[in-house]
């Protein structure tokens, strides 16, 4: 289901305020500002035009901004309030974008993208096509972090900040492949097949990562285990949709014992078990708010693994300390619009 927000219903010292939410909502914590110099460079001398349509795409998330040209901060302040650790993928479609993370920077123009991580800060400075009348476009794809955490975990190597042509080799292929998701996934509803396409995303933009990684240093256990646990994990976020995952099926995935696979975990801090539970509760979290509001709590139980809705509703109050329909009717917007709308044609 696509969410959408726009400022264009708002006056002019509103939009800034609500533009800040929006962003937040949408993608993670940041802090967009206009200065004087934005403002000179800009067709638009006052307030902040913009808009964001969202999609969910199995465990990732796809989304088209627009605005005019402004300075987007992730700073110490927003990582701290940063919930999900998450990478983004943002493909310029119009004008461009100078993005810092991890002391470099890069210009990144139409048709090329660069990639940033929530847990660090980074700068967003987003600036107006010249040759047209047009706001500056962006397509940003959100991935979990744990999926590529051993090629981003060291700021040193890690591809951020980097720009990326899309002229060959993976990164034509992540290229191709964002565009032609966007386009087509707001048909696609099969959830098994959305949960394969983000797994794609994450499988090309691995490999964007890796070619581009600096020279390694010398090999060592942690570095090893950073790998495997982020494989783990891809494997369970792609395979929980169609069923049960065990320690057998992901140790073999992954090519490893199922005894090495549990040390994996226990040298994270946690268990196979315990990770398998929270991608599960994180998967079920993330349809309560994004799914159909309509749909019955039993029926996610059901395809999520829980044995009934009990189940599930014990498993979110000692996580989340309310029950699945609690959550629900605090954190989605669309459930909330459901019930003023059904309040209000009650008392006309």
């Amino acid at each position: 289901m696509t969410d959408f927000w726009t400022t264009t219903e708002l006056g002019a010292a509103d939009q800034v305020g609500y533009w800040a939410d929006v962003l937040c909502q949408a993608f993670t914590p940041l802090a967009p500002s206009r200065s004087r110099d934005h403002m000179e460079r800009s067709r638009v001398s006052t307030g902040l035009p913009g808009w964001v349509r969202s999609l969910p795409i199995g465990t990732s998330n796809a989304a088209e901004i627009a605005s005019c040209t402004q300075r987007v901060d992730h700073g110490e302040r927003e990582v701290s309030r940063t919930a999900d650790d998450v990478i983004f993928v943002n493909l310029q479609i119009d004008g461009q974008c100078l993005t810092e993370q991890d002391g470099r920077r890069c210009v990144v123009g139409r048709g090329e993208f660069a990639i940033v991580d929530s847990t660090r800060p980074y700068s967003l400075e987003f600036v107006e096509p010249e040759d047209s009348s047009q706001l500056w476009r962006v397509l940003s794809f959100r991935l979990p972090r744990e999926s590529v955490a051993d090629l981003v975990a060291d700021p040193s190597r890690a591809a951020t900040a980097t720009t990326f042509t899309g002229d060959g080799g993976s990164a034509n292929i992540a290229r191709t492949l964002m565009t032609s998701t966007w386009q087509s996934a707001g048909s696609v509803e099969n959830a098994a097949e959305l949960q394969m396409l983000g797994a794609a995303h994450t499988a090309v933009i691995r490999a964007v990562l890796a070619g581009a990684r600096q020279s390694p240093t010398p090999d060592s256990s942690h570095v090893d285990n950073a790998a495997r646990h982020a494989a783990a994990v891809h494997y369970i976020d792609t395979h929980l949709p169609l069923g049960p995952v065990s320690a057998a099926g992901t140790a073999r995935a992954i090519n490893v014992s199922v005894r090495t696979l549990h040390k994996v975990f226990e040298r994270s801090g946690t268990t196979f078990g315990a990770a398998v539970r929270q991608r599960r509760l994180h998967a079920c979290s993330h349809d309560l708010l994004s799914g159909d509001h309509r749909r019955p709590i039993g029926e996610l139980a059901a395809r999520w693994g829980y044995a009934d809705s009990a189940h599930m509703a014990k498993a979110f109050r000692a996580h989340f300390g309310c029950t699945p329909g609690q959550y629900r009717q605090e954190r989605s917007p669309q459930f909330r619009a459901s019930t003023v709308s059904t309040t209000t044609d009650l008392t006309d």
